[in-house]
C-alpha cells in the first residue's frame, strides 16, 4: 500500500486536533478552543506551515504552553512535524507582519534606565541588544477587557523586517516577571521570524530558546545568538545560509533533547556544523547557568 504524502499526513493530523477541540477545518486551517486555556470561544489558530502544524492563540498562550497543553491530551510533539526536516512541498506561503505589533513595537522606548533594564540586571544579563524595548502601556487581554502594563518589548524578525512582537510583562516595583499567570507572550503570528539579539558573526550563529537564554550564551560564550521563542519552534525558524558554524544552547530537559533534533534535521547542509551545549545539571537552562555563577562568585 502506498505510503501517504507528509503533507497529507500533517493535515489528517491537524484535522484531528482541531476536530478534538471542538473547531472547523477548511481550507488547510482551522479554529478552535485553546487548550492551554479556559477558552469559551475559539481563539487557537491551526495551519499548516512548510514543514510542521503550526498554532496561534489569540489570547496570547504560547506555542510551547499549546503544545504542552495538546501533550496532556496525548498528541506527541513529534506528530506536529513531517519527520524529514525538508519543506513539504507547497507553495511558500507571504510573511505577514502583524500592524498592532509593528505599532506596539514602533511606540516603544530604549531599554536603558528602564524596568526591563532591571529586570535584566536581576537576571545578571549584562549584555543587550538594540531589538529589545520597553513600553509602559503594554496592552494585554481581548478588546473590551484590554489593560495596559509595563513591559518589555523583542522585535520578531525574519529578513522581511518586524513581523511580530514578543511581550515580557513585569512588576514595576520589583524588577521582576508580573504575577499573573503567563506573563511572556507574543503579539503577531511568529511564523519563521525569531529575536534577533545578535548578527551572524564570522559565519557563527547561535539558537536558543528563550530571550534570557540566548543572552546567557552570548555572555557565557561569545556567540551571537538568536531566540527562537519555543523549543518546538528550532527548525521553524530561517537562518541565513552563510551561517558556517551553528550552536545550539538548548536546555538539559526533554525540550531542549527535542529543539536538538529538529534543529540537526532542519539546518544540515554541506560545510555546515552544528553544535549542540547544555547546562550539566537537569533541567537548567543557560540563564540558570550565569545566576548560579554570579551567586558563587558573590
Amino acid at each position: 500500500m502506498p505510503q501517504s504524502h507528509p503533507l497529507e499526513r500533517l493535515e489528517r493530523r491537524a484535522r484531528e486536533i482541531v476536530d478534538s477541540l471542538g473547531g472547523t477545518w477548511r481550507r488547510n486551517r482551522g479554529m478552535c478552543r485553546c487548550p492551554a486555556h479556559d477558552d469559551r470561544t475559539p481563539s487557537l489558530s491551526v495551519s499548516l506551515g512548510r514543514s510542521a502544524i503550526l498554532f496561534h492563540c489569540f489570547a496570547g498562550c504560547s506555542n510551547g504552553e499549546v503544545i504542552a497543553a495538546l501533550g496532556l491530551r496525548g498528541v506527541r510533539a513529534r506528530e506536529l512535524f513531517d519527520g524529514s526536516g525538508e519543506p513539504l512541498s507547497e507553495a511558500p506561503r507571504t510573511e505577514t507582519p502583524d500592524p498592532n505589533a509593528c505599532r506596539l513595537w514602533r511606540g516603544g522606548d530604549v531599554l536603558r534606565g528602564s524596568p526591563a533594564e532591571v529586570y535584566l540586571l536581576k537576571r545578571r544579563l549584562t549584555q543587550f541588544s538594540s531589538d529589545l524595548r520597553f513600553h509602559s502601556r503594554t496592552p494585554l487581554g481581548p478588546r473590551g477587557s484590554v489593560r495596559f502594563l509595563p513591559a518589555m518589548l523583542a522585535a520578531v524578525r525574519t529578513d522581511l523586517g518586524v513581523i511580530a512582537v514578543h511581550r515580557t510583562f513585569l512588576d514595576p516595583l520589583t524588577g521582576r516577571l508580573a504575577g499573573f499567570e503567563r506573563p511572556k507572550r507574543a503579539l503577531g503570528s511568529l511564523q519563521n521570524g525569531a529575536v534577533r539579539l545578535a548578527a551572524p558573526r564570522r559565519g557563527r550563529l547561535g539558537l536558543a530558546e528563550g530571550i534570557e537564554t540566548a543572552l546567557s550564551a552570548m555572555q557565557l560564550f561569545g556567540v551571537p545568538c538568536w531566540a527562537t521563542l519555543g523549543n518546538e519552534r528550532f527548525g521553524l525558524v530561517t537562518i541565513p545560509e552563510s551561517v558556517r558554524e551553528l550552536h545550539l544552547f538548548v536546555d538539559n530537559d526533554p525540550g531542549g533533547d527535542l529543539a536538538e533534533e529538529r534543529a540537526r534535521e532542519a539546518y544540515a547542509c554541506d560545510g555546515r556544523r552544528t553544535i549542540a551545549t547544555r547546562p550539566t545539571n537537569l533541567n537548567e537552562d543557560w540563564n540558570d547557568v550565569l545566576m548560579r555563577m554570579a551567586l558563587a562568585a558573590s
